[in-house]
């Protein structure tokens, strides 16, 4: 399976650069550059040229085409990148992908330069396209259509002939994320709004009352007459959802069906009118031992308690929580690891976060004045094993450096996320109260019928 991204190249570096740092401002120079990094490919077998002469010439050929044409501005150029899973491919196999997707794709009239990359676990080849096509100078547009149109389909196509998984998701319009957590057996948004209908529909009698249930939860909903489809919008979310793709069973004319299905069984006495939710125990998996030996305060009891509770979540179940509660069951393994974090490092109140924020700042200026010496050293410096140990070093640091800037933003993203933990921990309790007298009016008025 290979996943393919695009990056559109606007401004220029020098040439030199032997590395791109940030996506945004990727130059063509620097990209061939680094596609093309000895240290990268490992061998120059994995490095080719379409429609041009060599590496060492690729950039300056694709100047020369666009002064050709007068067309040196806007993007100068297209990054693909196309990356395979761990243990998927062979570096040849690889390698023979992205030359044959770039042939196809570009081959007829646009100059290309592939490197294939070995220096992760996931193999994955780097192309980059002149903007301008060699034979008419008009300049090729990437757009979402031919995004999935020809970069994605071609690349798929390819995989398939040599018997690698492809992306191939039920229904339209699933993101990649979320057929992976499916594949991995995570919960996805869409399979919780799919739970939260079940819900809607199993306390309404009309296809009104449906919808007049998703607002009183916190659903935006389209009843646009002019609209094709209905769409809901989760409290808190960013986009809103079309029901007929959520699957079968869930296109209006499904609920309406469900719903009437429902009344039948009332009405015939086969389905109580309210269904008690089953009375379920969870056990914890794992050990607290390490949490117990003193009373437990602040952040990290924040944390204990929070992660706690989405774990309970995460199991297949009918209790009635928010979309939002539901949501962050997704985000259970990153609040896992920072729970872990704030263990690790004795931090249960703001005062010592942010005092480890200070203390990661100081060691990452202390780094970063400790490797740029050793680059000037690298520039000057003759003899091979001394520079290659020079290299080594400087790669020391900036994995050190890599390291401490992962760990400072964790430390932000705690800082950003205890208050939104404390306004859904409280919302839990309140409708975990709610419920509970719920539950209580619907047993009464069932003992009373």
């Amino acid at each position: 399976m290979a996943i393919t991204k695009v990056i559109a190249i606007r401004s220029r570096l020098d040439s030199r650069v032997n590395y791109v740092t940030n996506s945004k401002k990727t130059t063509l120079a620097a990209g061939l550059t680094y596609i093309t990094n000895p240290e990268k490919t490992e061998q120059s077998f994995f490095v080719t040229t379409i429609n041009c002469g060599s590496p060492e010439t690729a950039y300056r050929e694709m100047q020369q085409v666009k002064q050709r044409f007068h067309n040196t501005g806007g993007v100068l150029g297209y990054h693909f990148i196309q990356s395979f899973a761990p243990g998927e491919v062979t570096p040849e196999q690889a390698h023979k992908i992205g030359v044959a997707f770039a042939r196809e794709v570009f081959g007829d009239a646009y100059q290309v330069v592939i490197g294939t990359h070995l220096d992760r676990a996931h193999l994955h080849s780097h192309i980059i396209i002149n903007s301008v096509s060699f034979l008419d100078g008009k300049k090729y547009h990437s757009s979402p259509i031919s995004y999935y149109n020809t970069i994605r389909k071609t690349s798929d196509e390819l995989c398939k002939a040599e018997n690698l998984s492809v992306l191939s998701p039920e229904g339209k319009g699933k993101h990649y994320a979320e057929w992976k957590a499916q594949q991995e057996g995570k919960p996805t948004l869409s399979q919780m709004l799919r739970d939260e209908i079940d819900l809607v529909i199993r306390d309404c009698f009309t296809f009104p009352d449906f919808l007049n249930l998703l607002e009183k939860k916190g659903y935006t909903v389209s009843r646009n007459p002019n609209r094709k489809y209905l769409t809901v919008r989760p409290p808190g979310a960013k986009r809103n959802f079309r029901l007929d793709r959520l699957g079968e069973g869930y296109t209006v004319e499904d609920i309406k069906r469900r719903i009437q299905e429902q009344q039948r069984a009332i009405l015939e006495g086969r389905v109580a009118a309210y269904q008690p939710l089953p009375v379920r125990r969870y056990r914890f998996s794992g050990s607290w031992k390490t949490v117990r030996k003193k009373k437990i305060t602040g952040f990290y009891a924040l944390y204990l308690r929070y992660v706690y509770l989405l774990r309970r979540y995460k199991r297949p179940t009918r209790k009635r929580i928010s979309y939002e509660m539901r949501r962050e069951v997704l985000r259970l393994e990153r609040y896992q690891a920072q729970f872990l974090y704030l263990h690790e490092h004795g931090i249960s109140t703001l005062e010592q976060l942010m005092e480890r924020q200070a203390q990661i700042e100081q060691e990452i200026q202390q780094r970063t004045e400790l490797r740029q010496p050793l680059y000037a050293k690298r520039r000057c410096e003759t003899d091979e094993n001394i520079k290659e140990e020079l290299v080594r070093e400087i790669d020391r640091q900036t994995a050190s450096l890599r390291q401490l800037r992962k760990e400072r933003a964790l430390c932000k993203r705690i800082e950003q996320q205890v208050p939104g933990i404390q306004q859904n921990l409280r919302e839990f309790e309140e409708n975990k109260s709610q419920n509970q007298k719920e539950a209580v009016r619907h047993e009464y008025q069932r003992r009373n019928r």
